[in-house]
């Protein structure tokens, strides 16, 4: 039975790329640190992400 579908590569399928490549990072933080912390990540998420949409719309 070598005539199956099953496993293996297949075009257009997993997950799509991300604009940004973004790595995994591991911090230890207090509570009280990781409320300060949480705002400025997302604020320079939204800025890079809304920096990337702004050069994709220039571009077309």
């Amino acid at each position: 039975m070598n005539s199956n579908n099953w496993g293996g590569k297949r075009a257009g399928v997993g997950r799509k790329k991300s604009l940004f490549e973004r790595k995994g990072r591991t911090f230890r933080l207090t509570d009280a640190e990781f409320l300060e912390v949480k705002p400025m990540i997302e604020a320079v998420r939204k800025r890079t992400e809304e920096a990337a949409m702004v050069a994709m719309k220039s571009r077309q």
